[in-house]
């Protein structure tokens, strides 16, 4: 008795395909999008640690030269730079760091610092004053906040009250031997 085998070989149907595509098509567009955020989040978190990792070269360099430092951002420009002393020149310049290239391609949107958008760096390594910077990258925003002081801790203000005046004198006029008023 002889058998015959069959030789038929069996395929996908198209609703077996089309199925499947479909179900390839959800899932893709599902994924893509937070593919492409993340890197957004990766150029933001890599801005910020960039910025925090200067900040703090900016307090060791103060620290060790016994000069006060400057941080200048220019938003409109995308970008900030270092310096060291008081005098923004070309030569007194440390970092300058130009977010609107590779590697982070996004945009310093603002700062707390006002128009003149600079803060000091005592060389104590304290920041003057405490601020924040925004930074966007396709829509995703981050907020800095860097602490600081309130004043830089160059001049000491003291308040003297007239009372306090008048008896300051009267000593020094009576060691003086100049006796009272």
């Amino acid at each position: 008795m002889s058998t015959i085998r069959s030789t038929t070989r069996r395929a996908f149907s198209m609703f077996e395909l089309v199925i499947v595509i479909t179900i390839i098509g959800i899932v893709a567009t599902i994924a893509i999008p937070k593919f492409a955020d993340a890197g957004s989040g990766r150029r933001l978190s890599a801005a910020k640690k960039t910025l925090l990792e200067d900040i703090e070269l900016a307090k060791l360099r103060a620290r060790s030269t016994s000069k006060m430092h400057l941080i200048k951002f220019y938003p409109e420009k995308n970008m900030y730079i270092l310096v060291e002393g008081i005098d923004i020149n070309r030569e007194s310049v440390i970092v300058k760091r130009d977010f609107s290239g590779s590697p982070y391609t996004l945009n310093l949107v603002k700062t707390s610092l006002g128009k003149e958008g600079t803060a000091a760096i005592t060389v104590y390594g304290d920041v003057s004053p405490a601020f924040t910077v925004g930074l966007q990258n396709q829509g995703s925003d981050i907020e800095i906040a860097i602490d600081g002081v309130e004043d830089v801790g160059v001049t000491p203000v003291v308040n003297i009250v007239v009372d306090e005046v008048e008896k300051l004198l009267a000593d020094v006029g009576s060691l003086l031997g100049l006796g009272g008023r």
